[in-house]
């Protein structure tokens, strides 16, 4: 379904491409950026992330002098953490596909200031899974690997942003970009829940937040 959900986003950019002609403005970007989680309570849990890393790419389509359409591709990684009594941790790929509405306020100099504001999917792919516990003779916490039973989760997230572009010197095609960006959604559980017969209960009902500061480098053309 999501594969399904990704080809039909891609293709709609891609008419919309066609359907405005050759005036369009285009540019690729590859971006690096840092992961920081806000700590999600909720029924007795507090849940969290280790800071992590992002790698995505972005295509965005200049329509107007002052407006555009993006889309974004990533791979963060992170590992979560529910603390339950007992402190589980859930090393997680996490996936990206999302579009975005940007908005240029002015161009002064090499400095061109955006907004922007979208939505899209986050896939939460759990790796490993493991338990704290702690040790009594040395106080230094034992890390056991457990099985949950965690399984792949997707999460419909919104996404905002602020960032700047600074054109290159005698480079015109390229840019570097600062931005800020940040995501809503509902933290997941990986469905590890008692209700679905497991003896523990990651499930917090409650939203996550990600923020991502970043660095790219933009093609365009």
């Amino acid at each position: 379904m999501l594969k399904k959900a990704g080809l039909l986003t891609a293709t709609l950019f891609l008419l919309t491409s066609l359907g405005l002609g050759q005036d369009g403005h285009y540019d690729v970007s590859a971006n690096a950026a840092a992961v920081f989680t806000k700590q999600s309570d909720g029924n007795g849990i507090a849940q969290s992330a280790t800071n992590g890393s992002d790698y995505f790419a972005t295509i965005r389509l200049k329509f107007k002098p002052k407006h555009s359409v993006a889309f974004n591709y990533g791979r963060a990684k992170d590992s979560q953490v529910y603390q339950t009594g007992f402190d589980f941790h859930i090393l997680t790929n996490i996936t990206e596909y999302t579009g975005a509405y940007l908005y240029n306020p002015l161009k002064k100099g090499r400095f061109e200031p955006f907004v922007l504001a979208g939505a899209g999917a986050l896939v939460f792919n759990p790796q490993s899974t493991w338990v704290v516990l702690p040790n009594f003779t040395n106080n230094v916490p034992n890390r056991v690997q457990i099985d949950l039973g965690a399984v792949k989760q997707t999460e419909i997230a919104f996404l905002y942003g602020v960032g700047v572009d600074y054109q290159l010197p005698r480079f015109a095609r390229f840019a570097l970009r600062l931005q800020y960006r940040g995501f809503l959604y509902d933290a997941p559980d990986f469905k590890v829940n008692t209700a679905s017969g497991g003896a523990v209960s990651l499930f917090t009902g409650a939203k996550g937040h990600m923020a991502e500061p970043s660095i790219g480098l933009v093609f365009r053309f």
